[in-house]
């Protein structure tokens, strides 16, 4: 009786342990609350096709990060014929939230970038 207990018991823990895992497989496979958000979040999937199209950018990565639980979007560009050009955060509207680098007078990418956590890498443009 003891080793039937035993084993249902066993069973039980083992599906819990493996629907937790999904779970977690899950959330962090969305970005902004979508899944696949480079084909599903439209002003971003736009954003990605021009960067892919665009001769003149050589480089370029969409990142995920996240500031109090909220994610953010850091697009990074690099142009050969440009020495220093403005990278852009975004909000999950695609609204910008900050510019980073380039001339501007007041840089306030800094004190997001010592604030947030990067998440993952989205998409690299090499």
């Amino acid at each position: 009786m003891k080793a039937k207990i035993f084993k249902i018991s066993f069973i039980f823990l083992l599906l819990v342990t493996m629907g937790a895992g999904c779970e977690k497989e899950d959330s962090s496979s969305t970005v902004c609350g979508i899944k696949d958000p480079l084909t599903n979040l439209n002003w971003l999937r736009d954003l990605k096709v021009n960067l892919e199209g665009d001769s003149d950018v050589n480089l370029a990565e969409i990142v995920l990060y996240q500031l109090d639980n909220v994610d953010y979007i850091y697009v990074l560009k690099s142009i050969s014929s440009s020495y220093d050009i403005p990278n852009t955060i975004y909000n999950c509207k695609g609204d910008e939230k900050y510019q980073c680098g380039g001339n501007q007078p007041v840089d306030s990418c800094t004190t997001f970038f010592l604030e947030a956590h990067k998440i993952k890498t989205l998409w690299q443009k090499k």
